[in-house]
C-alpha cells in the first residue's frame, strides 16, 4: 500500500485505499493526466483500450505503463505475477499465483462429476449483455461448475436478445447487485415465466464489486459463483482467504 501515490474515484479496495489521493474518474476522458503528472509516479497500471491514449502521453512523459488485457481466469492470475515483477515483489506474488491455483484447483475438484446446469450470466439489461467465451467471467462460470449460455459466443460481452436467452432456457441466472435489478424485477420480465431458472426461484444476485473486477479477489468470485450454482456441494473446507500488500 505505500506503494500507491494515487486512484481514480473508483478504486476503493482495499478500504486503505480510499486515503490516498484521487486523480480522477476511471474513463480516459475523467481522468486528469496533469494530476497523475503531479504525482510523479514510478508505474501506472490501466486499462487496454480505456487508457490507451493516455498511456502514450505518460509513457512520453517517460513513465512506464501497463494495460491490463485479461480474458480468462489464467490471464488474471498470470497478471498477478507480472504485476509482482514489475513493482517488486516476485515472490510474493508467486506465492498469491499458488495460493489462488489451489483455490480453484478445489472448486474444480469439488464440481466434478456433477451436472453442469446452464447459466445466464447478465451484465446489463437494457440492452440485455451476456458474457461471452472470451471473458474471465464466463471462464469462472465453467470452473464453478456451470455451463455458459453463451459459451459459443467469440465476443468477450455480447449484445443479446431477449428472446434468444429465452430460448436458451437457462437454469441459472446471476446478476451483478449494482444494476437495479432484484428477482421479482426478472420474473415480472414478459415470457420470462417459461424460463427454468424463474419457475424454479434460481435468480442470484452477486457482489459486483467482487466479481467484476479480476484481481485477487478472484478466488472470492469464483466460490460465491460455485455455491450459486451447486449450493448441494459444501465448499466450506477451501480457504478462500489470501493475503497481498
Amino acid at each position: 500500500m505505500d506503494q500507491i501515490v494515487a486512484r481514480t474515484d473508483f478504486c476503493d479496495f482495499p478500504p486503505e485505499v480510499t486515503q490516498k489521493p484521487r486523480v480522477g474518474g476511471f474513463s480516459a476522458e475523467t481522468l486528469s493526466v496533469e494530476t497523475i503528472l503531479f504525482y510523479k509516479p514510478d508505474f501506472v497500471y490501466g486499462a487496454s483500450g480505456m487508457h490507451d491514449g493516455i498511456s502514450r502521453i505518460l509513457e512520453q512523459a517517460g513513465i512506464p505503463v501497463y494495460l491490463s488485457n485479461v480474458n480468462s481466469a489464467a490471464d488474471v492470475l498470470n497478471e498477478i505475477c507480472i504485476i509482482g515483477n514489475l513493482t517488486g515483489h516476485t515472490e510474493e506474488s508467486l506465492d498469491l499465483y499458488k495460493k489462488l491455483r489451489q483455490i480453484f484447483s478445489g472448486v474444480e475438484n469439488a464440481v466434478s462429476g456433477s451436472e453442469r446446469p446452464a447459466v445466464y450470466y447478465e451484465v446489463w439489461s437494457s440492452p440485455f449483455m451476456s458474457a461471452g467465451s472470451k471473458s474471465y467471467i464466463a471462464n469462472l462460470i465453467e470452473s464453478a461448475g456451470g455451463t455458459n449460455i453463451f459459451s459459443d459466443t467469440a465476443e468477450p460481452y455480447p449484445l443479446v436478445s431477449e428472446e434468444f436467452i429465452i430460448l436458451k432456457k437457462p437454469e441459472i441466472i446471476i446478476v451483478p447487485d449494482i444494476n437495479g435489478e432484484t428477482g421479482e424485477s426478472i420474473k415480472s420480465r414478459r415470457g420470462w415465466s417459461s424460463v427454468p431458472a424463474v419457475k424454479n426461484g434460481r435468480i442470484y444476485l452477486a457482489e459486483s464489486d467482487v466479481l467484476s473486477r479480476p484481481g485477487p479477489r478472484i478466488a472470492e468470485a469464483l466460490v460465491m459463483l460455485a455455491q450459486m450454482i451447486h449450493p448441494e456441494i459444501d465448499f466450506s473446507g477451501i480457504d478462500t482467504s489470501v493475503t497481498w500488500d
